[in-house]
């Protein structure tokens, strides 16, 4: 029994992740051009004023802008057009971004916890206002950018990695604010140390996360959102179909999913049947499950169905 392709909507979702991607694209350049300010006020400020919480807090933003301007090239290159033999386009490039960044994040959460331990070895005086002020101007630079990224963060994981450094990063302004209050008010000069060991430590949680979410991609694994079980389930709920085997879905690039499967078809149900059965399985898989390439092969029943090469592997093994 040969393969049905759904290909209606490929092209249609093609076109409008690349218009919704254009859009992600305008406003980390914002994002981008504001978290640039404020990394260089801060490691200013930083060196100025003695604050390795301050410091750590520069780095912590230099991962996030990093990361910033590596999705928005990523992006970039991933809506230029591809030559014929890169069938799904540059879209990869967004994963790579992501690995990159987390891989990057690793010897920054290294340094600055080497610069904590530093001074807590030998404490060195701080300018607090100065920590203050710069530390505060930081806060409200990660609030707006987290707002800017919200609305696109729900669906796309490079965004969603940009947005959620960006609240990471407000949470480490607010420990260099925390910091500076309490050498302010109770000359307690090690509680610069610490949170900037806190803000290295939440660095390396943020690499960890984002080589996990690359490397689950890459390995073609199904995205954890997704139940196999489920999918599985709808493909057999429709009229006709006595079972599906042979499932695999994985991630193209944040929201393009891609499906193959073998289809079982009843023993009543005529061959010529079964590209309405394909349209009708194609729209119940992007409905439901936001998986816009569907590659389904028809099979005319159990005792006739093609055997899969890894089951025939697996049997002789």
């Amino acid at each position: 029994m040969g393969e049905q392709h759904h290909h209606p909507k490929v092209t249609d979702s093609t076109v409008r992740i690349g218009t919704v991607r254009a859009g992600e694209r305008r406003q980390l350049g914002i994002v981008m051009a504001v978290t640039g300010v404020t990394m260089g006020a801060e490691l200013a400020g930083g060196y100025l004023f003695g604050s390795a919480a301050l410091l750590g807090d520069a780095f912590h933003m230099l991962t996030h802008f990093g990361a910033v301007a590596t999705s928005w090239a990523a992006i970039a290159i991933a809506l230029r057009p591809a030559p014929a033999d890169k069938t799904f386009r540059n879209w990869r490039f967004e994963v790579l971004a992501t690995l990159f960044n987390g891989i990057t994040m690793i010897p920054l959460a290294a340094y600055v916890m080497w610069e904590a331990y530093a001074r807590w070895l030998s404490p060195r005086p701080i300018e607090v206002v100065g920590v203050l002020a710069v530390g505060g101007a930081g806060l409200v630079a990660n609030v707006v950018s987290a707002a800017v990224l919200h609305r696109h963060a729900k669906h796309d994981m490079n965004v969603r990695g940009a947005f959620l450094h960006m609240l990471a990063d407000s949470v480490s302004s607010v420990g260099v604010i925390a910091a500076g209050v309490l050498i302010l008010v109770f000359q307690w000069t090690l509680a610069d140390p610490i949170i900037a060991a806190a803000i290295s430590v939440m660095i390396l949680i943020w690499s960890v996360s984002l080589i996990r979410s690359a490397c689950r991609i890459l390995l073609e694994s199904a995205p954890s959102h997704l139940e196999l079980g489920e999918i599985a389930a709808a493909i057999k709920s429709e009229p006709g179909v006595a079972d599906v085997h042979d499932l695999h879905v994985w991630t193209i690039t944040s929201k393009m999913y891609a499906l193959t499967a073998h289809v079982v078809l009843a023993d009543d149900l005529p061959v010529s049947h079964t590209e309405e059965m394909s349209r009708r399985l194609a729209r119940v898989l992007d409905d439901r499950f936001d998986i816009n390439h569907a590659t389904l092969q028809f099979e005319t029943g159990r005792g006739q169905a093609l055997t899969c090469e890894h089951e025939e592997t697996r049997a002789r093994g």
